[in-house]
């Protein structure tokens, strides 16, 4: 989605900590989604885009710059890239890859009105000093940020997946991207990727210096 974006990422050199630099008028024209250019991705690869499309979509909806423009542009993001996930993991749906990159497209253009949130900001750092790849690292947190936040946007979580009975606020759609992130077989646990437990306090304090972070 960063083709929807007027922003650019610099990375510091040593931190690592993203740090965006952006102007409307560096906002692309016109852009080409062509669809015929995903069809090669590996299935692994596929679901860690996936699922960092899908944490695009939930995080911009509710940032503190949530907005009714956005709040649009999320649901109809999330509605894309909730129902053709799964169909992207096998490799060999091409009518569901196109609805893939159309829905990464439009949570992009969330962004653009809303910014990002915790997840991306404890993300970063996770691949900075652990080369975790930026989608594991995201659909990790992403649920534990969401849990974090419930108490006060657990309501417009909702919005996206309706509560069952006798479900906390979000929790529903909380269950349903861990059941994406399952069916894509990603990692769930910090020490699946030999994040160490004493790393933890260094990890939360770079999380809370990122860009990102000023908008959870």
């Amino acid at each position: 989605g960063s083709e929807a974006q007027s922003y650019a990422l610099i990375s510091h050199g040593k931190s690592g900590a993203k740090m965006a630099c952006g102007d409307r008028k560096s906002k692309f024209r016109t852009v080409i989604l062509d669809d015929s250019l995903t069809q090669s991705l590996p299935p692994d690869v596929a679901g860690v885009a996936g699922i960092d499309a899908i944490s695009h979509a939930v995080e911009s909806y509710v940032s503190t710059r949530s907005n009714p423009i956005s709040r649009l542009l999320g649901r109809e993001a999330w509605k894309l890239l909730d129902s053709n996930f799964e169909a992207t993991l096998t490799g060999d749906d091409a009518e569901a890859r196109g609805a893939m990159l159309l829905g990464s497209h439009i949570a992009g253009s969330a962004i653009e009105h809303s910014m990002l949130g915790a997840a991306h900001a404890c993300a970063n750092p996770l691949t900075v000093h652990y080369d975790v790849i930026h989608g594991i690292a995201v659909g990790m947190l992403l649920p534990h940020v969401m849990t974090f936040n419930a108490e006060e946007v657990g309501e417009r979580y909702d919005e996206l997946v309706p509560a069952d009975r006798g479900d906390e606020p979000g929790e529903a759609l909380r269950r349903r991207i861990m059941e994406l992130r399952a069916a894509a077989k990603l990692p769930i646990r910090l020490s699946d990727c030999s994040v160490p437990r004493d790393s933890l306090d260094r990890l939360a304090g770079e999380a809370n210096e990122q860009w990102t972070a000023r908008f959870n």
